[in-house]
């Protein structure tokens, strides 16, 4: 049987900027991936390593401020099922990169989503790459779900975010995974009022300045502006600490009922949801996560 090395990058919004370290970092140990499954943020890496734009969406994401990330994502508090529909950014890929049909390309490769109305998981292989990577990427309560025939699609991470299994159908005898969710739980400082709030770094966007302003109303006309409360959490915070704490408990049963020949855990539970600011940071700690574990990389042979 002739090898062929799966990989299988996982969901992590921000995080998963580490993918462009990791792959960098496997090509200089000479190991190239033959197929290729995302899901989310691994599905937009993956989507740009198999139609040779990775360098330059790297270069892209090392510009972007949490500002500027954010305005390309088409903000409309009212808009249906999200804040923000997505679709200036996959017109920015297609115009800057040019569409391409997934069944046509040279690496087999697949989108993880999630049907909302089954529940169940939906392998995205054919049709437009960036709409795959749209539909992969769909986060509960920022970004509206994608219609697609009789479905409608969110985050894959909500059910694989860490795409063995699929690596696996669609051939790799070895599969290379990187979970970006295993230190998301871990003990730490609970974070202060400041550190709460810019999580998603929201606080000088649109959504921040009219979020603050209804807060501020609310507690103007009635007796709920307690200290506690206004130190409480907001509600993009609790959206995104229940899908961290929904993916790293799907994550383990997923990858222990299949694991991964080897899999790489960047160490990155510091950075926030949108936090491109540190995509330096980022993406340095996925070379550095290959390096710490080269020794996995004898599995392959």
């Amino acid at each position: 049987m002739n090898k062929k090395i799966g990989l299988a990058l996982g969901s992590g919004a921000a995080r998963g900027i580490s993918h462009f370290g990791i792959i960098r970092a496997l090509h200089q140990q000479g190991v190239k991936p033959d197929i290729i499954c995302g899901t989310s943020m691994g599905a937009l890496i993956g989507a740009a390593y198999v139609t040779g734009h990775l360098s330059a969406l790297e270069q892209w994401f090392k510009e972007q401020t949490t500002r500027k990330m954010l305005s390309h994502l088409d903000i409309n508090l009212f808009a249906s099922g999200g804040i923000a529909d997505g679709e200036q950014f996959i017109h920015f890929l297609k115009t800057e990169f040019g569409d391409y049909r997934i069944e046509d390309l040279p690496i087999p490769f697949a989108a993880v989503a999630c049907d909302m109305n089954s529940g169940k998981e939906v392998w995205l292989t054919e049709g437009s790459i960036w709409d795959a990577v749209r539909a992969s990427g769909a986060y509960p309560g920022l970004l509206t779900p994608v219609k697609r025939e009789h479905q409608w699609l969110m985050d894959g991470g909500v059910v694989n975010p860490v795409p063995v299994t699929v690596c696996r159908a669609l051939g790799a005898t070895h599969v290379i995974g990187v979970n970006l969710n295993h230190d998301l739980l871990a003990p730490k400082e609970p974070p202060t009022p400041k550190e709460r709030g810019s999580l998603f770094k929201l606080e000088n966007t649109a959504i921040g300045k009219v979020s603050s302003k209804i807060k501020q109303s609310i507690n103007e006309r009635f007796s709920f502006g307690s200290k506690e409360k206004e130190n409480a959490p907001g509600i993009m915070d609790v959206i995104a600490c229940t899908v961290n704490i929904m993916q790293d408990r799907i994550t383990r049963s997923r990858l222990a009922g299949d694991p991964a020949d080897i899999i790489f855990n960047p160490r990155l539970s510091h950075i926030g949801f949108l936090e491109t600011d540190k995509s330096e940071e980022i993406i340095n700690e996925g070379e550095q996560c290959v390096l710490r574990n080269l020794e996995q990389l004898s599995h392959l042979n």
